[in-house]
């Protein structure tokens, strides 16, 4: 029997941004009922017969019932507070000046127990309050256009609506966390501000840590190679993302170079990447003879982790995606399905909806269902514990989310098999650590394991051997949910399936984060985030114009899997605390990002044609770009109406654009885009970057500096808002870190602490929850199933 997460929900959205209309139709998709509140003539989404922007308009409006309301009519505010006054959330992208001179602030609502989202560009509080901003800006300002790209060309923003999208599921996960603290505390609603500044962020998190500790940014790659992204084959492209020795062993057997898999030196990571231009050229020589299709078979059997970059030809008809039912439902066959899938709380795909066909008010019924509180921890989740086996980024990113929303995060882990974020025990310590005395073990100064693990404790035992495993199980009462990435079938080979699981504890979550799912033909595929990419449909969006696909400059579906994963367990948590039920999630992270691209997918179904790689220009604005400044950094700048391209030409000082009335109109500026951002450029290279911002900042354009990881991690509005936030770890020393993205007016979540040393916190945790003696964990560390470091 099926159930909805969010059944009886009811949410008004008053929004007029994609971000924001993701959240809600996210909100949909679980089960809530939502309002669209449209002025007339339609939500702005509504407004382009672009076939891009169309189809995105049509993919995150789905699902949700409209309602026109003026609100600068006589009544209409009035009616529109009559609405919200029987809700139990409302969505809203208005800043707070707006909010306030529409009469419709928190405040101005009156009511506690509703939950109100904030989704805004750079949030309703801080020093950008307000600041005009779009993806573009977002990522120049995030550091993601840093790092993505050709060293040789522009920085590159993700492609269409990423920023977007990420915010939305942001938000989404405050609305359900909010929602499951009023039901423990009815009438406690809240206020949350969710920034797209904040989130993107936080995905940069790994890139902000690891430039700090090497002391320098690593630049962005002026060729695409193995290392960097797909390469040529011959029908298409190709990512070969080798991780662990034994795939690179059997990758390079298969495209026999016996001589690369022979040699041990090649098996390490930070060998092959100091290294590579020994081998790139060779490899990829080899690969260019293979189709895409043959080498990932052989690859795949081989369980090599690999993929190839598909179009969306091949992803709607592809075999696996159809066997697992993601392409829709019998009523919207269109749809890109769900983002994960509940074994209990399937989601819904409904249509987008006409104007006008709201119900009518019903009171709402709040809910009460107390939950207990752990005082030494706060945020909307604190009296929860996940005792978890997460891993690299995906994982860990959503267990660390959880702890930063107030549940206790316990991480399992391995002596004899260390996380591979840590490293392995006989990598280097970070350049700028080298020096600290407490810069000891390469394991506990991994940036990207610290960057992803903080909040948690830290316990090992090896599940291999019955005594850990035994241990585990003894520990899995004490825990509302577990968390896990490793391929499908681990869990069943230890006996620690969702079935087994529900033996030990009936009402336990479990939320598995894999590369393809759980079943369907490519469920024991192995995977990961750079070719995740490719075969999400991702990679075939990112690129300059007329240029190959493109991976991000960091493997950008992790964080897009670790933002649901954390979603989908609140989510999962909301549903227990009303029903008493607990569930089976299925995250696949190919499907998890084709999500995120669902409106190109929709778009191809529509129309039969792939939307193009469009580098940072924008299907109809002009200008759109980023712009090389005098000091040889870049800038972000865009217009999206006629008053914003008047004040840049006012700025810029071109009197022969200033002069050209017919440049007004969008539709000429977008088909003049190359002259246009010729004078930009010609501009923009006679001063310094932050010049340029300083010049445009205040005129209404869209206007940001493209910040590097080390600019983002130093700057202060993100320390303003805690978005950045400095943690002393006891080996690596104190550093500016990504905190929660997601702020809550009643219980604010946070960092609680650094990432821990491995094994830090086992004693802690057996004796607190199974009452283990000292002397009993010492013979587990004298066993080498539990312990401190590398095995003996």
């Amino acid at each position: 029997m099926t159930s909805s997460a969010l059944g009886g929900i009811r949410i008004v959205d008053i929004s007029s941004t994609a971000s924001a209309a993701w959240c809600s139709r996210l909100l949909a998709g679980f089960g809530a009922s939502v309002v669209l509140v449209e002025p007339p003539g339609g939500h702005p989404l509504r407004q382009s017969s672009e076939p891009s922007l169309a189809a995105l308009a049509e993919y995150v409006l789905a699902g949700k019932e409209s309602l026109t309301v003026d609100i600068r009519a006589p009544g209409g505010r009035a009616a529109l507070l009559e609405r919200i006054g029987c809700a139990d959330v409302v969505v809203s992208s208005m800043t707070g000046a707006e909010l306030a001179a529409a009469g419709l602030s928190y405040a101005d609502i009156g009511m506690p127990e509703i939950v109100m989202v904030h989704v805004t560009h750079y949030g309703v509080e801080g020093e950008l309050a307000g600041s005009p901003a779009n993806d573009l800006s977002v990522a120049a300002r995030s550091g993601w256009a840093a790092i993505n790209g050709r060293g040789d060309q522009p920085p590159l923003k993700p492609s269409g609506s990423q920023v977007s999208y990420c915010t939305g599921v942001a938000a989404f996960t405050g609305v359900v966390a909010a929602l499951l603290h009023r039901d423990s505390h009815p009438g406690e609603g809240q206020e949350i501000d969710v920034a797209e500044l904040d989130t993107m962020v936080q995905a940069l998190a790994p890139a902000i840590l690891r430039a700090q500790y090497a002391g320098e940014v690593t630049p962005r790659a002026t060729e695409t190679d193995i290392t960097t992204g797909p390469v040529p084959v011959a029908d298409g492209h190709f990512a070969l993302t080798i991780s662990r020795a034994h795939f690179w062993r059997d990758a390079m057997n298969l495209l026999e170079l016996p001589d690369l898999a022979a040699d041990p030196r090649w098996e390490v990571s930070w060998y092959r990447q100091q290294h590579k231009a020994e081998y790139v050229h060779r490899v990829q020589e080899k690969m260019s003879g293979w189709t895409k299709e043959h080498l990932f078979d052989e690859l795949a059997a081989r369980r090599v982790v690999a993929g190839p970059v598909l179009e969306f030809h091949e992803l709607t008809k592809n075999e696996h995606l159809l066997a697992r039912g993601f392409w829709g439902t019998e009523t919207d066959p269109m749809h890109a399905g769900a983002p994960f899938k509940m074994s209990a709380t399937p989601w819904r795909a409904t249509p987008i909806p006409a104007i006008e066909i709201a119900e009518p008010n019903t009171p709402r019924k709040p809910g009460s269902h107390p939950r207990p509180t752990d005082p030494r921890r706060r945020g909307p989740l604190a009296g929860t514990r996940g005792i978890v086996l997460t891993q690299a980024w995906a994982g860990a990113l959503c267990t660390e989310l959880l702890g930063m929303l107030g549940a206790d995060i316990i991480q399992v882990e391995v002596r004899k098999r260390p996380d591979s974020w840590r490293g392995s025990y006989d990598g280097p310590i970070p350049a700028m650590l080298k020096d600290l005395e407490t810069a000891k073990h390469p394991w506990n100064t991994s940036p990207l394991y610290n960057s992803v693990n903080a909040g948690k404790r830290c316990i090992t035992l090896d599940l291999a051997t019955p005594e850990g495993l035994e241990i585990y199980r003894r520990l899995l009462p004490h825990s509302d949910f577990v968390a896990e990435n490793f391929s499908p079938r681990v869990l069943g080979n230890l006996g620690l399936d969702y079935a087994s699981l529900k033996k030990i504890k009936p009402d336990i979550i479990l939320c598995s984060l894999s590369a393809y799912g759980h079943d369907g033909p490519w469920a024991n595929v192995p995977g990961i985030g750079g070719t995740i990419e490719p075969t999400s449909g991702m990679s075939a969006l990112l690129g300059y114009e007329g240029g190959p696909p493109m991976n991000s400059g960091q493997m950008y579906p992790d964080a897009v899997a670790g933002l649901y994963g954390c979603s989908a367990i609140v989510t999962a948590l909301l549903h227990r605390n009303r029903t008493g039920e607990g569930q089976y999630i299925d995250l696949s992270m190919q499907e998890a990002n084709l999500s995120f691209v669902g409106d190109a997918a929709l778009e191809y179904l529509r129309t039969g044609k792939q939307r193009p790689r469009m580098g940072n220009s924008h299907p109809e604005h002009a200008p759109h770009g980023i712009f090389e400044a005098a000091d040889g950094r870049w800038v972000a700048i865009a217009c999206e109406s006629a008053e914003q391209w008047r004040a840049l030409v006012a700025t810029i000082g071109s009197e022969s654009l200033a002069a050209d009335a017919n440049l007004d109109g969008a539709p000429e500026r977008k088909r003049r885009s190359a002259e246009i951002e010729a004078a930009i450029t010609v501009w923009t290279r006679a001063r310094p970057r932050d010049a340029v911002v300083a010049a445009l900042e205040g005129t209404g354009v869209i206007v940001a500096p493209v910040l590097d990881p080390l600019e983002v991690a130093a700057d202060a509005s993100l320390r303003q808002r805690e978005t950045i936030v400095e943690l002393a770890h006891p080996e690596a020393g104190t550093w500016p870190q990504a905190g929660l993205p997601i702020h809550f007016s009643r219980t604010p979540g946070k960092l609680v602490s650094s990432a821990a040393l491995l094994g830090e916190h086992t004693f802690e945790v057996l004796s607190e929850l199974l009452d283990f003696p000292l002397e009993e964990y010492e013979r587990l560390v004298a066993a080498g199933i539990s312990g401190m470091g590398p095995p003996a």
